[in-house]
């Protein structure tokens, strides 16, 4: 909030004093005016017929017309500047010879207060930005402080939950424990299975090698019973053979009586 209400005074303060100068050279040019007047003995009708002594629409300089009487080194005088700084002044006004100056001849002189002005106005608007890059500053400060602070809060959400955690850890540990425990007896469970279902298996592949043998062997006496029935009947067909033709009665020779 004091950001804001000093920010407009450094802002409209130049405007302030280049008008508090304006008024303060105003009021001077009116005394210097009227000191020459009084020097020259020319009288208010003359000074509101042609002005002697002005001032620029920018307040930087006096303007002043000669008059009968008056040179440059006294008009430099007159105005306050040194003799060190004369060939400045008269180089400034195109003079270059004081000796040949004539009447009317018009001179222009740099108004100090509207330096000082201009001086006072560059310091404020310096001031000004002073203001807003530490505006600015403190803006930077304020987001820095809010990311410092949500910052600060996640650590204390994270110490938090780990002092959750850490309350938590003896029932945690006595939980994996029992879990590693009840992995090891089923590890051990699954490879007592295991061996159990190979010693299962190698039985049944036993017991079939050994159906196998016995079905082979069982086949293989089925052929030689069948190999017995089949000598006995051709055997028994041979003797049928002969007993029949041992039974056949005797062949007569024809002619026998």
């Amino acid at each position: 909030m004091s950001n804001q209400t000093r920010t407009p005074n450094a802002t409209t303060s130049p405007n302030v004093i280049r008008v508090a100068a304006i008024r303060v050279a105003a009021i001077g040019l009116a005394t210097l005016g009227l000191a020459v007047l009084t020097s020259t003995g020319f009288t208010a009708t003359a000074l509101a017929v042609e002005p002697t002594l002005a001032l620029t629409e920018d307040g930087s300089a006096f303007v002043y017309k000669s008059r009968p009487g008056d040179q440059p080194g006294s008009v430099a005088a007159m105005f306050g500047i040194a003799p060190r700084d004369m060939p400045a002044f008269f180089a400034a006004n195109g003079i270059t010879d004081p000796t040949r100056v004539g009447i009317g001849h018009v001179y222009r002189i740099p108004n100090p207060l509207a330096q000082r002005a201009a001086q006072a106005e560059g310091q404020a608007q310096a001031f000004a930005r002073d203001v807003a890059a530490l505006k600015a500053r403190t803006e930077q400060l304020g987001h820095e402080l809010d990311g410092a602070r949500t910052a600060a809060a996640d650590a204390e959400q994270r110490v938090a939950r780990l002092a959750r955690f850490e309350r938590l850890w003896p029932l945690v540990s006595t939980v994996g424990l029992l879990l590693v425990i009840s992995a090891a007896a089923l590890g051990w469970l699954a490879y007592g299975a295991v061996r159990k279902t190979q010693a299962v298996e190698q039985r049944a592949r036993a017991v079939a090698d050994e159906l196998d043998e016995k079905r082979r062997q069982a086949l293989a006496d089925r052929q030689q019973s069948a190999k017995r029935i089949l000598d006995l009947e051709t055997k028994l067909r041979t003797v049928e053979q002969h007993a029949a033709v041992a039974a056949r009665p005797p062949v007569r020779p024809a002619g026998t009586g």
